[in-house]
């Protein structure tokens, strides 16, 4: 069968060329057995009929897509019926292969003629057909000739379109942007007047004497950079000098009041208020932010309710006198709320916008090095309309392209004049049109979400193979890999935005999820969007494919009246509104009855719902290749999921209370992902994990002691990747399975995490344990390895050496018995080395550092809980070789309790020190250079280790708690200070003051708060009676349970300092 080998340029390109080889597998698997077709009424004539039908449809969908982007209303309705049809057709191809995919499962045929006789025995009879087995009338006639009916129609039609065939594909040159030196979210041209002008308004105090908060909204059309001036404001230094809080909350167009409450809350007190209500919510945000000055912003919101409004800002109005709420909106309504002028933000300058254009395209500011593109640059930049979003966009687009006729090509498109109300979605539009064939049915999925839903790169890659989006056949990568390239395609070309908040999560713009709803049709359908809404009876919803649904609290089945009509959906996935952290709750009968109606579903999620247990129906979803019940209660899975033939994706993240994995979980055979991360009630696995020899993913496996329970269940798994965690260790009672684990040939693994349990401390097995450890050696691919509670008394020696170069984060904790280390410092890549609870550890010395650039890319080195820990020799270097540690960010001594001596004196790079509960650390007269040290934390320490940590300039923040010793800073300790801003002092017992004079205090000119609490003897800031003045930046002075006689210090500008207070020792 011929099948056309160019992919043309559309989603539905994707689509029938996946029917074109469903269809020669049919034919060519009946042609070799000589069997008959499997369909009543079905030919292998009949089937290449159809495939050259197809194949002229195919031909023209190029220029089909061009004229239904210029809203040629016929064009559009053909191409509407034809994605039907083949998603149709696709359905009834996938049914066959399910059915016989079942009876195969259920027998053993010896012969190839048995095949034929019992590969249809099980499917579903008529009463006539009982005596006539001819599985030639397994599926109704009817069925198959509405296909062909329609078929028919849809190419009789097309003559009539007048559509070109073989249009050439614009996407294939496409070049793809080579990466830049710089980070590009640091280009940001023009807007210099708007942003001085904001800052200033931001910083300065409101002229309203009687009102201590001020609403800057930021007003104009969407894409003219409302939110990346919002931005650039939020992290203008300036800026952030003036305020002690800050808060970002993305409202959208969903304004809940008490999750808006929630993220600000949670933002200025970094912690979590799970299942609160919005009365405890809204006075703990007005108790936390009584007098103290904070910037919000209130990004997009459209917002037009007055009480709405009125009851988010009442904690709001406590806070001190110039704190400001940024909002961003694109509704004068909504400005009209605020009571405030609106800023508004016009379109960017020509020579901006164009400079934005260039960078995008070709990695510069300008088209000096490009004459020959000027002209068309500037004409291509005038149509962006000063929208930087569009020309960003446009400039992805071009990216390092150079010939002019492609960019003659961009300029002269015709959907630029699309747009009679909506100026932005033609500009997007084109850069769809631009985008790589196999990338646009992926990003035409994500119109399956909301707005401002933010999704994690492993979620939507996992998605899109379930839909089988992604074809791993005409690649030499492994199809996770592959998903993940297109992910970060869509990145780089700026369809899909990194989290400002999470930078794990992504998300898409207003304006290009708008774009992709606006590609997908009628295929998307998702509640609670004013757009959709009101059409919850309309006929066409019964051809939606994919569904979101945006939860509330409570789902009843009348909230999913619409979805009971979606008789072909493929994917339903459950949405919480905004941030929220919560659960929501369906019933058993809601969720039975609505899944019942769904047979052809292939993705289903419902996650962060307070569901115990899982419906049984969910085995009769024979179509379902993607399941997720991550974040619920469910205890167990029903023996019904063994029935899914087609699961390739099973996620159960956060199922803390999941206590056992369904023993017919094992039939999966073709399950690929199976997630089972935070479930800390699960205490062992099915028998018979190696059946599963597709699993990529199996992020965690624990061991037991029965046969198919054990370690070696893991020999045949040789495609994993990614992470995994192998936990309960002790069970493991033969060393020769550890070794036909064979973790070493598993290439792909990433992360490793290798656990014993926490109370298993039987000395008599250290010998045993550390023969498992040799043979648990994984491949040298290794990124991260985490040893938790082995018994041991040796680190595995596979470490020990340059083989594993790419390793990045090392911990090793709770290891009672290892008694020396390894040579370390020779792993090149590492970054990250954690070492908790090795309680025998006495000495470090110099085989720790290894080779001639020790530790030479270490960024954080913790070093936690090591009780008889005395000394840590110091790395002696021949004049060739580098200082160790030269990378070293930030360090960590925590509750090691007997060492002694000083830390590595060259630490030039350190910007975060912690040292707790070491009473004898720095007993000597070293010094340690801190250069570009910025947070120093001291607690439980000798007051002599602030006299050898020398040169802290950079130094901005200090807390220092329980230095017993400590009556007084030495004066060449604070000299230095020169950039202080933040002193905490606490529990200090002997403390009487701060400085020997008042001179002291003239280098803290950046000082902007002093906390002094618990500390009994503290009576003044200087010796004696003497007067100081300390920085006019000082903005916060708190004195706690200190002496009752404490004398005051005088600011220079008293006006300036916003809170003082004083709570004596009673």
């Amino acid at each position: 069968m011929a099948i056309v080998e160019t992919i043309v340029g559309s989603i539905l390109g994707s689509v029938l060329q996946v029917l074109f080889e469903k269809l020669a597998s049919l034919v060519l698997e009946y042609a070799q057995r000589r069997a008959a077709p499997p369909f009543s009424g079905i030919s292998t004539g009949l089937l290449n009929k159809w495939e050259r039908m197809l194949v002229t449809i195919y031909a023209v969908l190029d220029d089909a897509e061009d004229k239904q982007l210029s809203s040629k209303g016929p064009v559009k309705l053909w191409l509407d019926d034809v994605r039907d049809l083949a998603y149709d057709m696709e359905d009834l191809l996938d049914e066959f292969a399910i059915q016989a995919a079942e009876v195969k499962s259920a027998a053993k045929p010896s012969t190839s003629k048995s095949w034929v006789n019992w590969k249809f025995s099980c499917f579903p009879r008529d009463k006539s057909s009982r005596s006539n087995p001819n599985p030639r009338s397994l599926m109704p006639e009817t069925r198959v000739q509405e296909i062909n009916d329609r078929l028919e129609e849809i190419v009789t039609r097309k003559a009539q379109l007048n559509l070109i065939e073989n249009v050439v594909d614009r996407s294939n040159n496409t070049e793809k942007r080579l990466p830049s030196t710089s980070l590009p979210e640091t280009q940001f041209f023009g807007r210099e007047m708007e942003e001085a002008e904001m800052v200033e308004l931001l910083t300065s105090v409101a002229r309203n004497g009687n009102t201590s908060l001020c609403i800057v909204p930021i007003f104009g059309m969407g894409g003219v950079g409302k939110t990346a001036l919002a931005q650039r404001l939020y992290n203008d230094p300036k800026v952030r000098r003036c305020f002690e809080r800050r808060a970002w909350v993305c409202v959208s167009d969903v304004f809940d009041v008490l999750n808006i409450t929630k993220t600000i809350l949670q933002s200025v007190t970094r912690l979590s208020y799970e299942g609160k209500n919005l009365n405890d919510l809204q006075v703990k945000l007005k108790d936390s932010l009584l007098e103290k000055k904070f910037l919000v912003v209130l990004d997009d919101v459209w917002n037009e309710d007055y009480e709405n409004w009125t009851a988010l800002l009442k904690p709001l109005e406590t806070g001190a006198k110039g704190s400001k709420i940024i909002v961003t909106t694109r509704n004068l309504t909504v400005v009209s709320l605020t009571r405030s002028s609106p800023y508004h933000l016009k379109e960017l300058p020509l020579d901006n916008c164009t400079s934005l254009l260039a960078f995008h395209a070709l990695g510069a500011s300008n088209f000096e090095g490009h004459p020959d593109l000027e002209i068309v640059g500037k004409k291509i930049a005038e149509k962006c309309k000063g929208l930087p979003l569009a020309a960003k966009m446009l400039g992805g687009a071009l990216c390092n392209e150079r010939n002019p006729d492609k960019w003659e090509a961009i300029l002269n498109n015709r959907i630029w004049e699309t747009g009679k109300n909506d100026k932005i979605l033609p500009v997007l539009k084109l850069s769809y049109v631009h985008l790589p064939s196999y990338l646009k049915r992926c990003f035409a999925y994500c119109a399956v979400f909301p707005k401002d839903y933010e999704m994690e790169r492993d979620e939507l890659v996992l998605l899109w193979i379930a839909e089988g989006f992604l074809d791993e056949q005409k690649t030499k990568e492994d199809i996770l890999s592959l998903g993940f390239d297109h992910f970060d395609e869509l990145v780089s070309r700026s369809f899909l935005q990194q989290s400002s908040v999470n930078a794990s999560k992504f998300s898409m713009h207003d304006l290009l999820n708008d774009l992709a709803k606006s590609i997908a049709g009628g295929t998307c359908f998702s509640s609670g969007e004013s757009q959709v809404t009101g059409n919850e009876d309309d006929a066409s919803l019964e051809k939606a494919r994919h569904a979101s649904f945006i939860t509330s609290w409570y789902v009843t089945s009348h909230c999913l009246r619409a979805y009971h009509e979606m008789k072909v959906l493929r994917s339903l996935i459950m949405v919480r509104v905004g941030s929220s952290e919560g659960t929501f709750s369906i019933s058993n009968k809601v969720l039975h009855d609505l899944l019942t109606k769904l047979k052809y579903l292939r993705v289903f999620s419902l996650c962060h719902c307070d569901i115990v247990e899982v419906t049984n129906c969910i085995g009769e979803l024979k179509h379902l290749r993607y399941l997720n019940f991550s974040y619920t209660n469910i205890e167990r899975l029903p023996e019904s999921i063994g029935g899914l033939c087609k699961l390739q994706a099973l996620i159960l993240r956060g199922c803390e209370k999941l206590s056992t994995l369904s023993p017919s979980i094992t039939k999966l055979v073709g399950l690929r992902f199976l997630d089972i991360r935070d479930t800390g009630s699960l205490k062992e696995m099915p028998l018979g994990m190696d059946n599963l020899k597709n699993l990529i993913i199996l992020s965690k496996f624990v061991v037991g002691t029965e046969k198919g329970l054990q370690l070696k269940e893991l020999q045949n798994l040789t495609h994993l990747q990614g992470e995994l965690s192998i936990s309960e260790l002790q069970r493991v009672e033969e060393v020769r399975d550890a070794v036909d684990a064979n973790l070493s040939g598993k290439h792909g693994l990433s992360d490793l995490f290798l656990h014993w349990d926490e109370n298993f401390e039987i000395l008599q097995n250290a010998k045993s344990e550390s023969q498992v450890i040799h043979y648990l050696r994984p491949h040298t691919n290794l990124k991260s390895l985490t040893i938790s509670h082995y018994v041991g008394e040796i680190i595995p020696s596979w470490l020990d050496g340059p083989s594993y170069s790419r390793l990045v984060s090392l911990c090793l904790r709770g290891c009672p018995n290892v008694t020396s280390l390894l040579s370390l410092g020779h792993l090149p890549s590492l970054k990250e080395l954690s070492l908790e609870g090795l309680h025998a550890i006495r000495k470090i010395g110099f085989e720790f550092y290894g080779g001639k650039r020790p530790f030479s890319s270490l960024k954080i080195l913790k070093f936690e809980e090591m009780l008889a820990w005395k000394d840590w020799s110091h790395y002696v270097k021949d004049p060739e070789e580098e200082v160790p540690f030269s990378s070293l960010q930030h360090l960590v001594v925590r509750s090691c309790p007997s060492l002694v001596g000083t830390l590595p004196c060259r630490l030039d790079r350190l910007i975060k020190l912690e040292i707790h509960s070491c009473p004898h650390l720095d007993n000597s007269t070293s010094v340690v250079c801190l250069p570009s040290l910025r947070e120093l934390y001291l607690e439980d320490c000798s007051k002599e280790i602030l006299k050898s940590l020398v040169n802290l300039t950079s130094l901005t923040a200090l807390k220092i708690e329980n230095l017993t010793e400590l009556v007084c800073f030495d004066p060449g300790f604070m000299r230095c200070l020169v950039k202080l801003k933040e002193l905490h002092i606490g529990g200090c017992d002997k403390l009487n003051y701060l400085w020997h004079d008042g001179n002291e205090t003239r280098n803290l000119t950046c000082l902007e708060r002093v906390i002094i609490e618990r500390c009994p003897r503290f009576t003044s800031f200087v010796v004696g009676e003497g007067e100081i003045e300390l920085s006019c930046n000082l903005k916060r002075m708190e004195l706690r349970d200190c002496a009752s006689s404490l004398l005051a210090p005088h600011p220079r500008h008293p006006s300036d300092l916003h809170r003082w207070r004083s709570d004596p020792m009673k």
